[in-house]
């Protein structure tokens, strides 16, 4: 498998371009018009080229093919953000830059006080941004998974907030903000940011759907994470069950709910479509579903379809990870525990 790079992937990628595209641009000037290059270079203030010696033009037009070939190849490691390439591509930029930027350095007597200053801040901050793509590029040491009672956790390392990228950090602001804490799948999730984009968008368009009840969703999302024995969905499931208004007795009574007294027929059957769906395979029949339809229009229908199934992907995401309980519910807050499926 490719060595993709994770972590800083927004930092890299906007060095490379910083470095490859003017490059390239540079070196599309030099290649097809060397005169004017040579002349009026860098055209904001006087020529930086012609004051070093005579036009040679094969001179400028060799330079001009060797700018945009490094254009090309910074652009094409910011693309892909295999390791194996940015790597390379910062390397070969450092070959050129660090003995062009000494020379220079050491050849400033042509130019004015504004220009020598210029050339030399100019010049020099592409070594800088060289440096700091390999330095961002490095690849760390797995480290041991914490839980946040702090033992050993689950089976990767999540991603601890100094080492996240810019979508995760954004991710992790956000559900601080809704839970008090970063849920620890998050942190997971956060190897691969564009599959973390994918499911954040996924839970927040869960979050933010309101034409079912809250309560309604939060008890069916909780029957499934006990059923599927999810020690996190379980802990995080009964704390949001709360929040929207589920009773620690409603809670206590979710492995018994068909005959429990505690909740009104639609919540019945609402978990029972629950039950239904988390079955392996699903088993929501006929009848099921003519009475879900007799309570829920199509867009309730799909909402409260898709609060279980996410429920499921969850559960499922986060036993593969051996990711447990973060204490959501706290000391004094109930949480559901597993059920056994019973077999219909």
């Amino acid at each position: 498998m490719t060595d993709r790079i994770d972590e800083h992937r927004g930092g890299i990628r906007f060095l490379l371009l910083s470095l490859g595209v003017p490059q390239g641009l540079i070196g599309a000037w030099a290649l097809f018009a060397p005169r004017s290059f040579y002349d009026e270079f860098p055209a904001v203030r006087d020529g930086w080229v012609n004051v070093l010696g005579p036009f040679d033009e094969h001179l400028v037009t060799d330079v001009g093919a060797l700018f945009i070939g490094l254009g090309v190849l910074l652009t094409i490691a910011a693309v892909t953000l295999h390791r194996t390439t940015v790597v390379a591509a910062a390397i070969t930029w450092l070959v050129f830059v660090v003995p062009h930027t000494v020379w220079h350095l050491f050849n400033l007597e042509p130019y004015g006080t504004v220009d020598a200053v210029a050339n030399a801040v100019t010049i020099g901050g592409t070594v800088v941004g060289g440096v700091l793509i390999l330095v961002l590029a490095r690849k760390r040491p797995p480290r041991v998974a914490k839980t946040a009672a702090g033992g050993d956790g689950g089976r990767i390392s999540p991603v601890p907030n100094r080492d996240a990228g810019l979508l995760a950090r954004a991710t992790y602001a956000y559900a601080k903000r809704e839970f008090g804490v970063v849920p620890e799948p998050t942190r997971v999730y956060a190897h691969h940011p564009g599959v973390l984009a994918g499911y954040g968008a996924l839970e927040y368009a869960t979050e933010k759907a309101d034409r079912v009840p809250g309560k309604l969703k939060a008890l069916a999302a909780t029957k499934a994470a006990a059923l599927a024995g999810c020690e996190f969905c379980m802990d995080i499931g009964s704390m949001i069950s709360t929040r929207n208004g589920v009773t620690e007795a409603q809670l206590r009574a979710l492995p018994q709910h068909a005959g429990s007294d505690e909740f009104s027929e639609v919540e019945k059957l609402v978990l029972d479509f629950a039950v239904g769906m988390t079955r392996t395979p699903v088993e929501v029949s006929d009848e099921l579903f003519a009475r879900m339809r007799e309570h829920f229009d199509e867009a309730q229908l799909v909402e409260l379809a898709n609060e279980v199934a996410v429920e499921n992907y969850r559960a499922r995401f986060n036993w593969a990870f051996g990711i447990g309980s973060q204490g959501f519910t706290g000391e004094t807050g109930f949480c559901v525990q597993p059920e056994v499926l019973q077999t219909a």
